[in-house]
């Protein structure tokens, strides 16, 4: 049992020397935690950096639209007659008014009398001759009017608040004409004043036919002011001859009058019940009351908060041998 074991053990031990050994396989030596060895730093080489990706192109944004203070208003319509300005005007050396010149002519003026039973808008009129004259361009203000009456407060009609460049409001006729006799003017006829609103035109109003939001100050808020605004504040309704807020903002007195019973003779001379006319509305008028040839009849001694009044002057004879600036006394 021996002899077996020991020449088992032999046999085996033959077998294993003779076997030829399988290679161990060959390994890559990476460190650990790196992807791309290829793309690591070797001395004496530079490596580049990645170029930047492009960002993705989109398409343009809209630009936004520029935003205005002052509300759109509508385009005004086709003037039938040219939209041409007697400028440069003038300026009063009395009361430093700018007057416009609107120059001899034949115009659109009323061909009715002024009648106390006849009131609103006077749809008759006839081509007539009217002499060159010059007329404020602008409503008469609370400064200017104060030049001549330091009294004059016009806080209780803005609530309070100092406005000297507002219009001169609650003024009567006889307050309006002697402030046009003190700077040297006079009080514009109804035709004078049509003709400076309407120019060489029938029109109902200095821009057109309609009543257009933002031309005119009159009842609403829709042209921007609840009520009374400075004159000149809405250019776009401008006369033909540059003559500005002719329609809105205060009634406006001019000279024509209505006799309602005859005149007589008294200690203080010439009396008689009178009318006066007051043109072109109110901001509390509405659009069939705040056109040119509307006629408000009042009494010439009222002082409403609506009323006030431009000035006019006739032009210096050109047949004289030298002319003289119309404006200066």
């Amino acid at each position: 049992m021996i002899k077996t074991g020991v020449l088992l053990l032999t046999v085996l031990f033959v077998i294993g020397c003779t076997a030829s050994p399988e290679p161990r396989p060959a390994h890559k030596r990476f460190r650990p935690g790196i992807l791309f060895p290829e793309a690591q730093h070797q001395p004496g080489k530079t490596v580049p950096p990645p170029a930047p990706s492009k960002p993705a192109l989109q398409s343009p944004q809209p630009k936004a639209p520029v935003q205005y203070s002052r509300p759109t208003v509508k385009r005004a319509p086709a003037f039938t007659t040219p939209r041409t300005f007697n400028l440069p005007s003038v300026i009063h050396h009395k009361d430093q008014s700018i007057m416009v010149r609107v120059p001899a002519g034949s115009y659109w003026v009323p061909s009715q009398p002024v009648s106390p039973f006849v009131v609103g808008e006077n749809t008759r009129m006839e081509r007539q001759h009217v002499n060159e004259f010059f007329i404020d361009r602008a409503e008469i203000t609370v400064a200017q009017y104060q030049q001549f009456n330091p009294q004059y407060d016009e806080t209780r009609y803005t609530g309070g608040e100092a406005c000297p460049q507002c219009p001169v409001m609650a003024v009567n006729w006889f307050e309006a004409q002697r402030y046009c006799q003190w700077a040297g003017k006079r009080l514009p006829t109804e035709s004078e004043w049509e003709t400076a609103a309407r120019g060489n035109s029938d029109h109902r109003f200095p821009w057109g036919d309609q009543p257009l939001a933002g031309y005119g100050n009159i009842q609403g808020d829709r042209d921007g002011f609840v009520d009374i605004a400075p004159p000149g504040s809405l250019p776009l309704g401008a006369s033909p001859f540059g003559a500005l807020d002719m329609i809105g903002n205060v009634w406006e007195w001019v000279s024509t009058q209505a006799i309602l019973s005859p005149l007589t003779e008294s200690g203080e001379g010439l009396t008689g019940d009178t009318r006066h006319l007051v043109k072109g509305g109110s901001w509390r008028s509405p659009d069939h009351m705040a056109t040119i040839s509307y006629r408000n009849l009042v009494d010439p001694q009222i002082k409403n908060p609506t009323f006030g009044f431009r000035c006019a002057k006739s032009a210096v004879n050109k047949n004289e041998s030298q002319i003289k600036n119309p404006l200066q006394d």
